[in-house]
């Protein structure tokens, strides 16, 4: 093989791959480094700093198995406490990140603009602390961000096109506890591969997602305060027996653990919309009114007045249905004459007799008003016994007609922030 040849052949043969090179770092060391951060998007201008920033990460290294020790540490805004703590390997291949971030107390106020934007109301104060935890292992994210705002409060609204349609002052009421304290967990899960991740759009939409459904469903989250304490579909309304302004046994309990919860969350208010059902309410009262008839014919035999919560025998009741039944057919048109069929019809029952009495009582709307007033007043005073609520944050609305289709008479309840 001639030179020129065997060079044409070492030309046609691949190239090997060249070995990649070992990158180690012993220890980078961070000496009370400082940097500040300006948002020049938004008007005032968002200023913040970090001070006083130092630590080491120990061990870098392109190897894959290979992690390094981060122990860092700092102070935003010169004073709230930032602390970051892990293992990571970004030079490998299969880039590594562990990481503990926590922040301790940090002053919102200098943020103001960023709530009266996206908000919709000034901010008067607040300090925020972060407990986050980030693993990302073969571009697989897992993100646990548990987020704590210590007295957040709220100045006066704004006017910004950009703010949130939520209502503000109603979801801090939810969240906000007895000590003025709001805590949110807020776990994120991704694949960095997937182009259409971008981790800011994901907690912003995940943090909308989560109050909209504490908004949407407020007496969820007034369940889970308390253990037992109920679900959406039992805390939002108290059931009564037709015609009945007496609490249920089950509804005090509901009460307790509503008034309960309420006194976790100092921020909210309760409204109580009293009601009555037109046809469940309408036949009991008119049982009722049947009732004392038939007790007022009794005393009225025996000479004497009626006695509180007297009881009619099985036998005086018959009779006295029967006796006021046949006044009923008495002043009623002549009958037309009588065929084979109505002839041999069999005389009514007891219940036919009362339901046809009962008819034919007339129970006027003033009185299902009434009764729907009773009703919310009930539970207000419940709520109110024991002096751990206010008058204050227990308001009474107009009465207004149940919703149909339940064997009890539902009065719904409501929450709204406190003013």
């Amino acid at each position: 093989m001639t030179a020129a040849q065997k060079e044409t052949a070492d030309k046609k043969q691949p190239a090997k791959p060249a070995e990649l090179v070992t990158v180690t770092v012993d220890q980078v060391k961070l000496v009370k480094a400082a940097a500040t951060f300006q948002d020049l998007s938004i008007e005032p201008r968002v200023k913040t700093s970090l001070t006083e920033f130092g630590g080491t990460i120990k061990g870098l290294s392109s190897k894959q198995l290979k992690k390094a020790d981060v122990n860092l540490a700092g102070k935003v805004g010169k004073a709230a406490p930032l602390k970051i703590s892990g293992k990571i390997n970004p030079l490998s291949e299969d880039a590594f990140t562990d990481l503990v971030i926590t922040l301790g107390g940090m002053d919102l106020t200098p943020a103001g603009p960023y709530s009266g934007k996206y908000v919709g109301y000034g901010l008067s104060k607040g300090k925020l602390s972060l407990d986050l935890k980030y693993k990302v292992s073969q571009k697989l994210l897992e993100a646990e961000n548990l987020v704590q705002v210590d007295q957040l409060t709220f100045g006066e609204k704004t006017e910004s096109p950009d703010a949130t349609s939520l209502p503000v002052p109603l979801v801090v009421a939810l969240l906000k506890d007895r000590k003025g304290l709001i805590e949110i967990d807020m776990p994120i899960r991704g694949d960095l591969n997937d182009p259409d991740f971008k981790y800011g759009k994901v907690v912003i939409s995940t943090l909308l997602n989560l109050l909209g459904k504490i908004v949407a469903s407020p007496f969820t989250l007034m369940g889970k305060l308390i253990p037992g304490g109920g679900s959406e579909e039992d805390l939002q309304f108290i059931e009564f027996q037709p015609g009945s302004a007496s609490l249920i046994d089950d509804e005090r309990k509901k009460l307790d653990a509503l008034q309960q919860a309420l006194d976790e969350r100092a921020g909210l208010r309760l409204d109580i919309k009293g009601t009555a059902d037109s046809t469940l309410d309408r036949a009991a009262l008119g049982s009722r009114k049947l009732r004392d008839q038939l007790l007022a014919i009794r005393q009225e035999e025996r000479g004497k007045a009626k006695a509180e919560e007297e009881e009619l025998s099985a036998e005086d009741e018959q009779r006295l249905v029967e006796q006021l039944f046949a006044r009923l057919q008495a002043q009623s048109p002549e009958p037309a004459a009588k065929t084979p069929e109505t002839a041999e019809a069999k005389p009514p029952t007891l219940e036919e007799m009362k339901q046809r009495l009962i008819s034919g009582i007339h129970v006027a709307d003033f009185e299902l008003e009434v009764l729907a007033q009773q009703r919310g007043e009930v539970v207000r005073n419940h709520l109110l016994e024991n002096g751990r609520l206010t008058e204050e944050r227990v308001l009474l609305l107009d009465v207004n007609a149940a919703e149909s289709g339940h064997d009890k008479v539902r009065t719904q309840l409501a929450l709204a922030a406190a003013s």
